[in-house]
């Protein structure tokens, strides 16, 4: 099992088993992690299509493990259980400018306590040490302002907009050079 400690959070990169047990076995999904049950589980913005995405692209390419999807993991929380927060990672491995895009999204009941930062700093880390990643994106909506908040905090730059089906969506990047400074 491919793992990253961070201060709080132990982030766990699913393979195509878990991710499987995710969309169609959510009781063994928690078993495997040794984590407690989440009724709310997944959090959202986390749909069936792309739990079934990263579940075919892991089968296909078993190598691309920790290029997809993170389950971000609060050990011992408040002295219980290990307790599931929140999910994130990437949309696939580095592209052939060695650019990443990165998403996350938190159970409700645990948004607002830095563990969102925590992960993707973690996620950033994890990616820019790989030595194959010199740059990782981010997209959001405008009115997702705490995930802004996140990536500002992380150290991302606001690079532009575009739209997207009527959508304005928000572009955020971090270069490896800037992360290193």
């Amino acid at each position: 099992m491919l793992e990253i400690k961070a201060d709080r959070l132990k982030l766990i990169a699913l393979d195509a088993r878990l991710s499987g047990l995710q969309s169609r076995a959510p009781a063994a999904f928690f078993e495997a992690l040794n984590v407690q049950s989440e009724a709310s589980w997944p959090p959202e913005l986390m749909d069936q299509s792309a739990m079934d995405l990263t579940e075919e692209e892991l089968k296909r390419h078993p190598d691309q493990l920790g290029w997809h999807f993170w389950a971000f993991v609060w050990p011992g929380f408040a002295g219980g259980m290990d307790r599931l927060v929140g999910g994130g990672g990437f949309k696939g491995p580095p592209n052939d400018h060695g650019q990443v895009e990165i998403g996350y999204s938190m159970l409700v009941s645990f948004r607002e306590q830095g563990l969102a930062t925590e992960a993707v700093e973690a996620l950033v880390g994890w990616a820019f040490e790989s030595g194959q990643v010199s740059e990782v994106v981010a997209e959001t909506l405008p009115h997702l302002i705490a995930s802004q908040r996140v990536l500002e905090k992380t150290g991302f730059v606001e690079t532009g907009a575009r739209e997207d089906e009527g959508l304005k969506i928000v572009r955020f990047a971090m270069r490896r050079e800037k992360a290193a400074a």
